[in-house]
C-alpha cells in the first residue's frame, strides 16, 4: 500500500516536471521570492507603477547594451522589444495589477533564456 502511494507520487512529480507545465519559483537564484519562471518567461510583480517599470526597463537594457527596437507605454501597460547583438529577440511587458503594482514578464529568445532574463531583471532593479 505504501509502495503504491510512493510510486504514484513519484510518477505524478515526474510528469509535472517533464511536461513543462510546472511553474518554478526562482527565489533562491534571484534573491527574492515571487519571481517565477514559466514556459520560457520570467514573471514578477513589483511595487512600482507601469511608468516607473518602463523607465527602469529602458535603463537596464541600456546598461546591458541591448538595442531597443520598439516601445509603447500608457499608464496601465508597457511593451518593450529589443535585440541582442546576435539578433536574439528580447520582450519586456508590464501590466498594472493595482495602484503602484505591476506584473513584469521578460522573455529572451523564442524558447526563453532564464539566466539572461534574470540578468535583465537585475539590471532593471538597479533603476528602481
Amino acid at each position: 500500500m505504501i509502495h503504491n502511494r510512493l510510486l504514484a507520487t513519484v510518477l505524478l512529480v515526474s510528469y509535472i516536471v517533464t511536461s513543462g507545465c510546472a511553474a518554478v519559483v526562482v527565489g533562491a537564484a534571484a534573491g527574492t521570492a515571487g519571481v517565477i519562471w514559466h514556459k520560457g518567461r520570467l514573471q514578477e510583480t513589483v511595487p512600482y507603477s507601469v511608468p516607473a517599470v518602463h523607465r527602469a526597463a529602458l535603463s537596464g537594457l541600456n546598461d546591458l547594451d541591448i538595442r531597443v527596437v520598439e516601445e509603447r507605454r500608457d499608464e496601465l501597460t508597457s511593451e518593450i522589444r529589443g535585440l541582442l547583438a546576435d539578433g536574439t529577440k528580447v520582450w519586456i511587458d508590464a501590466k498594472s495589477t493595482g495602484p503602484n503594482t505591476t506584473k513584469i514578464t521578460t522573455r529572451v529568445g523564442v524558447l526563453g533564456d532564464k539566466t539572461f532574463s534574470l540578468r535583465i531583471r537585475d539590471a532593471m532593479k538597479r533603476h528602481f
